[in-house]
């Protein structure tokens, strides 16, 4: 597979493990990020077990759904919008273009 097709980046999962309780606090895991290699050219559901796996979280890939996440100088970070599942990540340019923006 050709560097050009595929894009690295890390990953995490929000644990919201009661996301109804209003004194529940949702972080995410694993602490450290991992990183990934996205193709970008295949559907990202299509690539959702993997990412489940790498980060060994405890999610069903048909319940999943992956959101850009961008971190910020000084620590903290942004989340932005979800990830289309039916689409490739090439096809989402805009948030492609959030992803290597971010260092």
């Amino acid at each position: 597979m050709d560097e050009d097709d595929t894009f690295t980046c890390r990953i995490q999962y929000i644990n919201d493990a009661d996301p109804f309780a209003t004194t529940s606090s949702s972080y995410l895991e694993p602490m450290r990020p991992v990183t990934f290699k996205f193709r970008l050219h295949e559907c990202i559901s299509d690539q959702l077990q993997d990412v489940i796996r790498t980060l060994r979280a405890p999610h069903k890939a048909g319940d999943s759904s992956l959101q850009v996440y961008r971190g910020l100088e000084g620590g903290g970070g942004e989340l932005h919008t979800y990830l289309d599942n039916d689409m490739t990540l090439s096809d989402q340019q805009e948030e492609l273009d959030i992803l290597k923006a971010d260092t």
